[in-house]
C-alpha cells in the first residue's frame, strides 16, 4: 500500500508493503517488486538484520532460515525521490555540515562561497580583487574581477538619462549617462558636465546633469587651479565663433639673417655675437627683431637688402606688401634722411631704403663701413 496519507505529494516518496503467512520452513517470497537495499523486512514483527535475508533480483526476498508454520513476514519497499524546496516561515536550520556542488544546472564548480569574514564570493573562493570572480563584502569591500574583457555591463534600456548614479551620505553628487541616444555624458549633481559624441566631428561639449548642451557657461580651470599645457593641431576660436575669430598659428623662434648687395654678398663678414634675429607669428602676422654688425662690408655693389626672414611675406590685399619697419644704423656714412626697411610681398627679405624728396633711394655698399652694425624691428604678413 501507498507510504503516505492524504494529497500524493509532489515530489512523491511511496513504500510499498507486502505481507505473507509462512508455510513450515517457507524460505521464498515472491514480492510486488523492490528496489535493492531499498527495503525492510519484519518477521512477525520484528525487523529482520539484513544477513537474514537475501533480496537482490528486485522481486523475491530468500530467508536464510525457513519460516515456521504462520509465521507473518511483511516487506516494506521504498522508492527512490528528491527532497522537496524548503518553503514556508519556519526557519531551516542544518546542524551539520552543509555541503553544495553550487548554485548551477551543471554543478560542476563552486559557485558561492560565504567566508569566515562574511564576504560573499562568486565564481571565486579567495577574497582577492586580484583574482578572477566577484565579492560583496564587509565595510564594502566589493569587486568584480574577470580576465580579459570587461568585468562590469551596465545596459539601460528604452530612455535617455543616467547609467551609473554616484552618491555621498545618500544625496546625489554626479552621474554618467547617455544623451540623445549615443552620446556619453559625465555631469555632477550641480548640472557641470562633458558630453562625448559618437560623431568625432562634434567633439566634447559642456553639458549639464542630464546631457543637454551648455553654451558659454563653463571655464576650463580658474585663477588658481590652471591647467599646464594645451596641445592642438587646429585653431583657437577666441571671442567668436566666426572665421575671423580663429586663430590657427602661434610660434616664436630664431633665424639668421644675412645682407646683400644687389642680390649679392662678396666678402661680406660678421660679429659672430651679433648677428641674429628673433620673431613671434600670431595667425598671420610675423614680428620681427634683427641685429647685424659687419666686420667686412665686401665688395658687392647695388641697393642693399637683408634676407633670411623665417616666412614668405605676402599681401593682404593683392598688392606688393610694403609693410614699413623701423632700423637703427650706427656707422653709417653719407645718408640724407634716416633710413627705413620694406618687406617684399613672395619674398623672405627686405629692402634698406631712405625716402629723399619722396622717393625711395637704395642705400648701397657705399653707404655702409667695415664696422657697420644695424638694429631692424618691425612687423609683416604671411598666407
Amino acid at each position: 500500500m501507498s507510504g503516505y496519507i492524504g494529497t500524493q505529494p509532489v515530489p512523491q516518496a511511496t513504500q510499498t508493503r507486502d505481507a505473507f503467512t509462512a508455510t513450515s520452513g517457507q524460505t521464498s517470497f515472491a514480492t510486488s517488486g523492490y528496489t535493492p537495499n531499498f527495503l525492510d523486512v519484519f518477521l512477525n514483527g520484528v525487523k529482520m538484520a539484513a544477513a537474514d535475508y537475501t533480496a537482490s533480483n528486485g522481486s523475491d526476498v530468500v530467508l536464510a532460515t525457513g519460516a515456521a508454520t504462520g509465521d507473518i513476514l511483511e516487506v516494506v519497499a521504498y522508492t527512490n525521490f528528491d527532497t522537496a524546496n524548503v518553503t514556508g516561515a519556519a526557519n531551516f536550520t542544518v546542524t551539520g555540515s552543509f555541503t553544495s556542488q553550487g548554485i548551477d544546472d551543471n554543478a560542476n564548480a563552486t559557485a558561492i562561497t560565504i567566508d569566515a569574514s562574511e564576504n560573499v564570493l562568486v565564481g571565486t573562493t579567495s577574497s582577492n580583487y586580484g583574482v578572477v570572480g566577484s565579492q560583496i563584502g564587509t565595510g564594502g569591500n566589493n569587486y568584480m574581477t574577470r580576465s580579459g574583457a570587461q568585468p562590469l555591463l551596465l545596459n539601460r534600456l528604452s530612455s535617455d538619462g543616467d547609467v551609473l548614479l554616484l552618491m555621498k551620505d545618500s544625496t546625489t553628487v554626479g552621474s554618467i549617462g547617455v544623451a540623445s541616444s549615443d552620446q556619453l555624458y559625465f555631469a555632477a549633481a550641480d548640472g557641470a558636465g562633458l558630453k562625448i559624441d559618437s560623431d568625432l566631428s562634434s567633439g566634447v561639449t559642456p553639458c549639464n546633469s542630464s546631457g543637454a548642451n551648455l553654451d558659454a557657461s563653463i571655464n576650463i580651470g580658474h585663477a588658481s587651479a590652471r591647467w599646464k599645457d594645451l596641445y592642438l593641431s587646429g585653431g583657437v576660436y577666441l571671442g567668436g565663433t566666426g572665421a575671423a575669430n580663429k586663430l590657427t598659428d602661434f610660434e616664436t623662434g630664431t633665424f639668421t639673417p644675412s645682407l646683400t648687395f644687389g642680390g649679392a654678398s662678396v666678402g661680406i663678414t660678421y660679429s659672430s655675437s651679433r648677428r641674429y634675429g628673433i620673431y613671434t607669428k600670431i595667425g598671420n602676422v610675423v614680428t620681427y627683431f634683427i641685429h647685424l654688425e659687419l666686420t667686412s662690408k665686401g665688395s658687392s655693389t647695388g641697393g642693399a637688402n637683408i634676407t633670411g626672414l623665417p616666412f614668405t611675406a605676402t599681401s593682404a590685399n593683392g598688392n606688393q606688401n610694403y609693410v614699413p619697419g623701423a632700423v637703427f644704423i650706427s656707422n653709417m656714412a653719407s645718408l640724407s634722411t634716416v633710413p627705413v626697411v620694406r618687406s617684399l610681398s613672395g619674398t623672405t627679405s627686405m629692402d634698406i631704403y631712405q625716402m629723399i624728396n619722396s622717393q625711395y633711394s637704395g642705400i648701397t655698399n657705399a653707404n655702409y663701413t667695415n664696422t657697420t652694425g644695424f638694429q631692424v624691428s618691425g612687423h609683416y604678413y604671411v598666407a
